[in-house]
């Protein structure tokens, strides 16, 4: 989960600090679609902002989304992860490399051939 839990592990203070929004550093700020609670630390479009600041925002979101698209279509999220043979630790393991061996894949692919300019 992005901002590391719930609204009901808030309240039964199970957060995962491994989340993203705990990896922002300190002066950085991230684009989010909706509150995250962390107003210090992700922009999310709302009313009484700049026509220019929302178009901006609406195209980071736009190419987000079609990063996260692209992701998609490599299926390495929707299908059970079959491979590896010592048990679930290891299948967690190989599940990752291939995860993030796909997003090296597409941060190489955009960095060659941008999305569009933000």
């Amino acid at each position: 989960m992005f901002r590391g839990c719930t609204t009901e592990q808030k309240k039964q203070k199970k957060i995962d600090k491994n989340a993203f929004i705990f990896h922002i550093p300190p002066g950085k700020k991230g684009v989010g679609d909706s509150d995250s609670g962390e107003p210090s630390k992700i922009i999310t479009t709302r009313n009484g902002q700049s026509v220019e600041l929302k178009k901006w925002l609406g195209r980071v979101k736009s190419r987000q989304e079609t990063f996260f698209s692209r992701v998609k279509s490599f299926n390495v999220m929707k299908n059970r992860f079959r491979h590896g043979k010592r048990g679930t630790k290891d299948k967690m393991n190989r599940h990752k490399l291939c995860f993030e061996s796909v997003v090296v894949l597409l941060a190489y692919d955009i960095e060659i051939n941008p999305l569009f300019e933000v």
